[in-house]
């Protein structure tokens, strides 16, 4: 009998959980399944190790990997563990470019318990191999290029009429317009505008050049927006957008919602102009951090002190709170704090997510974590140049909290944005999530 592997969606979204199987097994054949991705030359690719049944069957949702990047129980194990493959270098994040395009999957399966390493030898022998695609950007989405005024980025529109509730999204200090996220959420039913503010297009080069007008213009924008509902305004950011985020929940009274992902109250090392004046300053000491084998760690390197806080806790808008607690670049603290800083009255306001084990980056499920990367920076320490910046994650944890956060941050958008008759955005479907059996061994 021929081996073969049957994927039951070979187009899923990416956060989507998929069914890996590996039929016409020898009864208890020991086989190893790897799953590899290429982006922008960089290879990722994780790896399992499987006993097929009586049957001669393996199927990763339900059976173990005994060894490999993962062990336990995991349909999507295979992903979320995904490392650098051999000979590519460490400090490798998995940005897709283009959210237009998929990501596309390699599987192979090779005879016998095989290491991670050696599923790249040339002697370990394959029984078979398929190529699946993941996709950021779901079916009827459209991808529309924003060039208005001073706002540069990618809108994305979900299928249907509108007008849309519609969430800002933005990134940190890696620059460029990052528009996988945006793609995702859009593909859940919202617009979204993937919105970069530095080193893109003719925006500045240096995040000192950078000013909150610029944010401000582009809420606006989207509020007089044909296809947008201007009064369902909500707003993501992860580290330097995160901090953004906030500012805009804060200063911005058409935003209704905001997520900060591993973001401070603050402005981190750089404040932001607003009226011409700088805000958000805060006190950075290069002296706390730490410059390890693993990179440079800059957790303890800020002010913890909550008069030095963007008081958001006395605005209308709802927060929802993404912390890694084994963050690298940010302290725990703070976000624990800004949380503790909403008096009872307002507690309703701002949800906490803290998660164990879980770094800076946390990103949509079922991405492999980025431990560290290689970036350049600008006064680093009074320094410039390229940094290995330890963002900080275990991979398991990480995991956990990529896939759980993502549930409540889109529930998160619905609750405050889709609640009111000038919606007509409706989901493109719920995430098919794992069973809590599984989700538990991720």
């Amino acid at each position: 009998m021929t081996v073969t592997i049957v994927v039951d969606n070979e187009e899923a979204l990416v956060d989507d959980v998929i069914i890996i199987e590996v039929k016409g097994l020898e009864k208890n054949q020991p086989i190893t399944v790897r799953a590899e991705t290429t982006e922008k030359d960089q290879v990722f690719a994780g790896s399992g190790c499987f006993t097929a049944d009586d049957n001669g069957y393996v199927n990763l949702f339900k059976h173990a990997s005994s060894s490999g990047t993962y062990t336990g129980v995991s349909p999507m194990g295979l992903f979320w563990s995904m490392k650098n493959a051999p000979n590519m270098p460490s400090g490798m994040r998995l940005i897709k470019n283009n959210a237009s395009s998929a990501l596309i999957v390699n599987l192979t399966v090779f005879s016998g318990h095989v290491t991670f390493e050696q599923t790249y030898s040339t002697t370990t022998s394959s029984l078979c191999t398929k190529e699946i695609r993941r996709w950021y950007m779901g079916n009827g989405v459209q991808k529309i290029k924003v060039k208005t005024g001073r706002i540069r980025g990618m809108l994305f529109l979900p299928p249907g009429k509108g007008p849309f509730p519609c969430v800002i999204d933005m990134f940190g200090t890696v620059g460029s317009c990052v528009e996988f996220r945006a793609a995702l959420i859009a593909s859940r039913g919202f617009a979204s505008l993937a919105l970069p503010y530095f080193i893109y297009d003719d925006l500045p080069n240096e995040l000192s050049d950078v000013e909150l007008e610029y944010f401000m213009e582009a809420v606006d924008w989207l509020s007089k927006h044909p296809y947008i509902d201007g009064d369902n305004l909500g707003v993501i950011g992860v580290s330097k957008g995160g901090e953004i985020a906030l500012h805009l929940g804060y200063y911005c009274d058409k935003i209704k919602s905001v997520v900060s992902i591993n973001g401070a109250p603050f402005f981190t090392t750089i404040p932001m102009l607003y009226k011409g004046k700088l805000i958000g300053q805060s006190i950075f000491h290069p002296e706390k951090a730490v410059n390890g084998e693993e990179g440079y760690e800059a957790r303890n390197c800020m002010d913890c002190e909550i008069k030095n806080f963007l008081p958001i806790w006395e605005k209308d808008v709802n927060v929802l709170l993404v912390c890694g607690l084994d963050d690298r670049c940010l302290s725990d603290h703070i976000l624990t704090n800004l949380n503790n800083c909403y008096p009872p009255d307002r507690k309703h306001l701002c949800k906490l997510l803290s998660y164990p084990g879980a770094g800076h980056l946390i990103e949509p499920p079922y991405a492999p974590l980025a431990r560290s990367t290689e970036k350049f920076v600008r006064g680093v320490g009074g320094d410039h140049g390229v940094f290995k910046i330890l963002w900080g994650g275990r991979t398991v944890e990480h995991a956990h909290a990529q896939e759980d956060s993502w549930k409540h941050i889109l529930q998160h958008f619905r609750s405050t944005l889709m609640n009111t008759s000038s919606s007509s955005a409706t989901s493109t479907g719920d995430i098919n999530y794992v069973t809590k059996a599984a989700s538990s061994k991720l």
